[in-house]
């Protein structure tokens, strides 16, 4: 059974480290004298499978992030870069990639009859998660770095990595040593997002998930669901039930109406029931070949990485996760639907109310139409009220003319 299919460790020393200058004396050397002193500039003493580092029976030779073999002339340039990075007090950092051989004869990275190994395809997943690596540390404009691939018959295929700054970033920082007295030197600690970053980056680069991952995404978004807006016309007696118990028991503001919200807590497991019960009467296939790959997805990790690591534990979330998406989305779709009734339900009382008034209109006697004739009754009145009074003053004008006219003619 195999354990984990990848594992990785790092170290780092200082400028004035014996690994440090043991390791330029051998850049440029031919391969077979760097592999038989191996042990020299070595600061790992066992792999990520607890196993002794040896003396590699065969290498491929020195690799950077443009090369798959250096020629004499390159060899000698990176070893005046590496020089460099010593004379200015660099941290040189070695960090050793371990595959379980039987995984790569399973992905045919290896053939075991022939020994052969897709270098190719190995280096280049190195350079990409060491770009990320390097990134992620803030050295990717300061650093180089050389790798080797190393077999031995007795133990796991490895890459050795080799990284160090000409032109040093890392600042300086006090450190105790175990007697209590204390010194400078650069710092070399790496974050654990990078760390666990470099592993995830090479397995990605080896191994191409986006089709089981496409189909997980496409159960969950569009495959299972397919009676998404008509879900209260469904003949499912049990699915009419729960439909009518969530509608009456949402909250008057239809804003509030979205499955993670919390006005919707209490609600919210009723909500989940119909979400179950409609996947287990309608969508049952779907429903089962997502946990397939759901399960298939987890089992892939804890393969690659071991059980207990945080990618396994990732993968675990991963099914959790989109478990919960698949809930989500067919509850806020049964949201939508029943907010369309909703809408649907308080435009048809406008419509009746409306109606309903224009129809009193056309009775005789009906209020509606008795309000207006009563307005033009008041304005009819008003007018006859005017000219009634106009016409009395009128009436008092000539009698006091009349009187006057007589009192003159005395």
């Amino acid at each position: 059974m195999i354990k984990a299919a990848i594992f990785t460790k790092w170290k780092f020393v200082q400028s004035g480290a014996k690994q440090f200058q043991s390791y330029i004396d051998y850049i440029d050397r031919e391969e077979a004298i760097r592999s038989g002193n191996f042990h020299k500039y070595n600061v790992l003493p066992t792999d990520g499978f607890n196993e002794y580092m040896e003396n590699p029976e065969k290498s491929s030779g020195l690799f950077t992030q443009n090369k798959n073999q250096l020629t004499k002339d390159e060899r000698k340039e990176v070893k005046r870069l590496f020089e460099k990075a010593q004379k200015n007090e660099s941290i040189m950092w070695q960090d050793v990639v371990s595959f379980d051989t039987r995984w790569l004869i399973e992905q045919n990275f290896y053939d075991p009859k022939s020994e052969i190994l897709n270098e190719a395809k190995i280096m280049n997943a190195i350079r990409s998660a060491m770009k990320e690596q390097l990134r992620l540390e803030n050295l990717e404009n300061s650093a180089v770095w050389t790798g080797a691939i190393h077999y031995n018959e007795k133990h796991h295929i490895h890459v050795h990595l080799a990284i160090v700054e000409p032109e040093p970033t890392r600042p300086y920082g006090t450190f105790t040593r175990r007697d209590g007295s204390t010194y400078e030197a650069r710092k070399g600690f790496r974050s654990k997002k990078s760390v666990d970053r470099f592993k995830s980056q090479i397995m990605s680069q080896l191994l191409d998930r986006d089709q089981p991952l496409a189909q997980i995404s496409s159960l969950v978004r569009n495959q299972i669901g397919r009676h998404k807006g008509q879900m209260r016309r469904l003949p499912d007696s049990q699915l009419q039930y729960l439909y009518s118990e969530i509608y009456s028991h949402l909250p008057s503001d239809m804003r509030l109406w979205k499955y993670n919200m919390n006005a919707l807590d209490s609600v919210r497991p009723t909500i989940d029931r119909f979400s179950k019960t409609y996947i287990e009467t309608y969508e049952q296939t779907n429903y089962q070949q997502l946990q397939s790959l759901l399960k298939e997805n987890s089992q892939f990790y804890m393969n690659v990485y071991g059980e207990g690591t945080t990618e396994y534990q990732r993968a675990n979330d991963f099914m959790t996760n989109k478990n919960q998406e698949l809930f989500t989305l067919l509850g806020n779709s049964l949201l939508r639907e029943m907010k369309e009734q909703k809408i649907q339900e308080r435009q048809n009382h406008r419509m009746n109310v409306s109606t309903s008034n224009k129809e009193l209109s056309t009775l005789p006697g009906s209020s509606i139409k008795g309000d207006a004739d009563l307005n033009k009754i008041k304005k009819a009145l008003k007018k006859d009220f005017q000219s009634m009074k106009n016409q009395q003053e009128y009436l008092k004008n000539m009698r006091e003319r009349e009187q006057l006219d007589q009192s003159l003619n005395r």
